[in-house]
């Protein structure tokens, strides 16, 4: 898809599709039963039930993304127990042939490189193309010198912290390349300040796909 394809493909998935819902929903159940102590899903179950049959956020748009315009490589800026990344390689067909870059802390006392692993084993999915690179964003990303086919924002959301790293990633993007930006509402951080300026000051680099504000919300942009 050229990145004007990519924008309408994207911006035409940003509505519920109940056989979505019930894909995001088997992978966050999943992981729930190896990770009983994380309360995401619980967290994402009060999102939906919120919203009820209209609820659609960015897993749903990954899920569209992996199906339909795979990425054939990724940085997630903010991992955790690798949901996101979890969510993306159940809705491709070669997951095996994605290079996968993960950054995070891993401060918190829970969260590991070991648990990401293990949530992608137990859904088969592989791990060998991972790479982990443990630290902070603001030191980590200005090191990378590679392209990505898709980044997602979704670390530190401290708003000087969240506008340097979509500052550090926005050159690391080929073109079509997607950008998320999580946490833009307020349900998430409140986060939508910060992505509108860097709309504004990126317009003639990107399309926008339109703010969803749903769940914690989710801003989205296309390369160009």
């Amino acid at each position: 898809m050229t990145s004007k394809e990519k924008f309408t493909f994207l911006s035409s998935v940003m509505y519920h599709q109940p056989v979505v819902n019930a894909a995001v929903f088997n992978v966050l159940r999943s992981l729930k039963k190896i990770n009983p102590g994380d309360t995401y899903y619980e967290a994402y179950l009060w999102h939906y039930k919120k919203r009820g049959n209209s609820f659609v956020d960015y897993y749903h748009l990954l899920w569209n993304m992996a199906s339909q315009c795979p990425p054939a490589s990724v940085l997630e800026i903010g991992c955790r127990t690798g949901i996101s990344i979890c969510q993306l390689l159940s809705a491709m067909e070669k997951p095996q042939d994605v290079r996968v870059v993960l950054c995070d802390v891993f401060a918190d006392g829970f969260i590991s490189p070991e648990i990401v692993k293990m949530n992608l084993r137990h859904l088969n999915l592989p791990t060998d193309n991972i790479e982990f690179k443990v630290g902070s964003s603001l030191e980590i990303i200005p090191t990378i010198s590679e392209k990505f086919d898709y980044i997602l924002v979704d670390g530190d959301h401290t708003p000087s912290v969240a506008r340097q790293d979509l500052e550090n990633v926005s050159g690391l993007l080929n073109p079509g390349g997607v950008l998320l930006f999580d946490d833009i509402s307020k349900d998430g951080c409140d986060l939508v300040d910060v992505w509108g300026d860097f709309k504004e000051k990126h317009k003639d680099e990107f399309y926008f796909v339109p703010d969803n504000f749903d769940g914690k919300g989710v801003g989205c942009g296309v390369k160009i």
